[in-house]
């Protein structure tokens, strides 16, 4: 229940601001220092992966866009480098959208930020050569297949002039603008810079790399930012932490006022918050496999899976239970969380009940151990999943009376086993490129190359399809929730639990904002005495 309580007082949106208190005036200078847990490998926003990388991004550079919190928490996305954008609705389907540029926007050297900075930019992210793991955040952009099969530019972003940037959409896409155009993948690049952007001082955006010494970046605000005026931190100390334990060292040592990303719940307490992370373990069961072809016997199984039991044994505050295939604090199309923590636990009462049910099912059907033998979990080895692999053999034998093998593979093995179907149940797990519930569902339809259960329901892929060409936000929402609902009711795809990361703040930093799944901006900190 420890655990629970923390999660329940978390950060539970992608983007939110601490509360900043009225009345209490801003220092006239300011330096904020983070741990970051994480690696920094590469400043190039293409190939920024790990959240630290692209927290110094976020400071660095600047996109098109930024992200807003209002009062009730909905998320919108704001003019940054574009000054003004409009979108065009093609009536095909399609959008087009047009950005205007600043005129201030600045490169650290002094040169005006161009349209063509953004497109030699979203060439270079969809380049097959350059082999980046965000290139799909612009699958929407018209010309995408032809420029992932090596012809960049192919992709429908164009410079009409130096100040005007023009985007073709394929399709009616809402988290256009909030997502993809504040992602650090797509921040701008210059060419004659592509190769200096490790020196981290190739950015045009709120800050620059002033020093670097060790685990420690020392950023400095730009003079030439635009928006300077309007900076919290007149100088970031960033100290990248190998691990969980050495930046909660900073912390107690009040070396640094945040820490961001542990996942080691064994150093922090209950004054810590969590933030979730865009991933949920998951059991797949093989459409194909004849033994579980009854919808009432997948449906058992999945009732009889005590979710906490199983977070916990993953890592006890280091997982909560999921609710379902869309990850907690993923927006909705109009940006209001999807789904929140606060009721990710079932009671044991309730879950008794469930158990309850689930053999009322079983013995509807006339299910018995013959109907299942030989059915076998397929789990990876060298890590945790052995025992939650083990722990669900367990509860299906104690609450069902139903008793499955269980076989252990490298990963390699156990792709190869998913690519082929040749499986029965395994244990596996579901990320997300970006902030939208689509990106965690349209993997299951029906033929796709990812859809690893072998799921098909043509009443699935109506909904989706229905909810790709809506342009209406609440009914897409509703698409989407329906479809996900559906697909958890036909149990091919069962969602166990979720991982999330630690992170500490002191209670003088106001201004805090989350990117989401551990990227953080700190444009806005402020200290307030006390």
């Amino acid at each position: 229940m420890k655990a629970i309580r923390r999660i329940i007082c978390a950060v539970l949106m992608l983007a939110s601001l601490l509360p900043a208190l009225s009345g209490c005036g801003k220092q006239p200078e300011v330096t904020f220092r983070a741990a970051l847990v994480g690696r920094v490998d590469t400043l190039d926003p293409a190939l920024a992966e790990d959240p630290a990388e692209q927290t110094l991004v976020q400071h660095l550079y600047e996109n098109l866009m930024k992200c807003q919190t209002d009062a009730e928490g909905t998320v919108t996305a704001v003019g940054a480098v574009a000054r003004t954008w409009q979108c065009r609705d093609n009536l095909d389907g399609t959008e087009t959208y047009t950005f205007s540029l600043r005129a201030d926007a600045r490169w650290m050297d002094g040169k005006a930020v161009t349209a063509e900075d953004f497109v030699y930019a979203w060439r270079h992210l969809v380049d097959p050569a350059l082999d980046s793991p965000y290139a799909s955040l612009l699958d929407m952009v018209s010309g995408y297949d032809a420029a992932r099969k090596g012809d960049p530019a192919a992709l429908a972003v164009t410079a009409v002039d130096s100040a005007t940037l023009e985007v073709a959409l394929s399709c009616h896409c809402p988290y256009f603008l909030r997502t993809v155009c504040t992602a650090s993948a797509t921040m701008p690049q210059r060419g004659d810079l592509a190769y200096k952007l490790e020196s981290g001082t190739a950015g045009n955006g709120a800050y620059t790399v002033s020093d670097r010494e060790d685990t420690c970046l020392t950023l400095a605000a730009s003079e030439r930012y635009y928006d300077r005026r309007r900076l919290g931190p007149d100088r970031l100390e960033l100290y990248v932490c190998a691990d969980s334990a050495s930046a909660a060292s900073l912390l107690s040592e009040k070396k640094v006022q945040m820490v961001c990303g542990v996942d080691d719940p064994s150093v922090t307490d209950e004054t810590w918050c969590a933030s979730p992370v865009p991933q949920v373990e998951l059991l797949l069961i093989n459409q194909m496999a004849q033994k579980l072809a009854d919808k009432g016997l997948r449906r058992a199984l999945s009732l009889a899976v005590d979710r906490a039991a199983l977070s916990s044994l993953a890592g006890e505050g280091r997982y909560v239970p999921a609710q379902g295939l869309i990850p907690y604090g993923v927006l909705t199309s109009d940006g209001a969380v999807f789904r929140t923590m606060e009721d990710a636990s079932v009671s044991q009462e309730q879950y008794e009940e469930n158990c309850a049910e689930a053999r009322q099912i079983l013995t509807d059907a006339g299910i018995t151990q013959e109907s299942i033998s030989g059915v076998t979990i397929l789990y990876r080895t060298g890590g945790g999943e052995s025992a939650v692999a083990a722990a669900l053999r367990g509860m299906w034998l104690d609450q069902l009376g139903l008793e499955v093998k269980l076989r252990g593979v490298s990963a390699e093995e156990m792709e190869h086993a998913l690519r082929q179907g040749e499986y029965s149940i395994a244990l596996w797990y579901q990320s997300g490129d970006r902030n939208d519930a689509s990106v965690f569902l349209q993997r299951w339809i029906s033929g796709g190359t990812e859809n690893t259960a072998q799921f098909h329901s043509s009443a699935y892929d109506t909904l989706l399809r229905a909810a790709a060409v809506s342009s209406s936000a609440a009914a897409r929402d509703a698409y989407l929730k329906d479809a996900e609902q559906l697909l958890l009711e036909q149990g091919n795809v069962i969602a166990l639990y979720t991982p999330l990361r630690l992170w500490y703040a002191d209670s003088g930093a106001a201004g805090l904002q989350s990117v989401g799944w551990g990227v953080w901006r700190f444009h806005g900190v402020y200290m307030i005495a006390g």
